[in-house]
C-alpha cells in the first residue's frame, strides 16, 4: 500500500479568470472559468473515484475540511478521509475541538488523552 499524487487542478483567482487577455497570454484555455478551491477538490475526488485506481483514502488541510459539501461528498462516497479543520469549526452535535482537549475531566477530552 502506498501513496501517490493522482490528479491536480490549478487554482486561478477570479481576477485571472475574468481577464481573458491575461489567461490567453498564460495559455489558459478560454473555456476555463472561475472555480473555488472546494469546487476543484470536489472535481478531483469525483474523477479519482471514477478512475480504475484503488482510492481508499483522501486527506486535505483545513481549507477543505471546513467545507461541509466536500465532507458530505466524502462521507457519501464511502472512502476513508482525514480532513484538518480549524479549531473554531462548529459541526452539528460536536463541540469545538479546543474544548475537547481543554483537559482531563472536561467532556470527551478525558477519553482522548488516555
Amino acid at each position: 500500500m502506498g501513496r501517490a499524487l493522482v490528479d491536480r487542478e490549478l487554482y486561478l483567482p477570479k481576477s485571472w479568470t475574468e481577464d481573458r487577455e491575461r489567461c490567453r497570454a498564460a495559455r489558459v484555455p478560454d473555456e476555463r472559468e472561475f472555480a473555488t478551491k472546494g469546487e476543484l477538490a470536489r472535481r478531483l475526488v469525483l474523477r479519482s473515484l471514477a478512475s480504475p485506481l484503488p482510492i481508499s483514502w483522501v486527506t486535505a488541510d483545513s481549507a477543505y475540511g471546513q467545507e461541509s459539501r466536500f465532507r458530505r461528498l466524502l462521507e457519501q462516497s464511502g472512502v476513508g478521509y482525514v480532513l484538518a479543520v480549524p479549531k473554531s469549526q462548529f459541526t452539528v452535535g460536536c463541540p469545538r475541538i479546543d474544548g475537547l482537549f481543554a483537559g482531563p475531566g472536561r467532556g470527551m477530552g478525558e477519553d482522548l488523552v488516555r
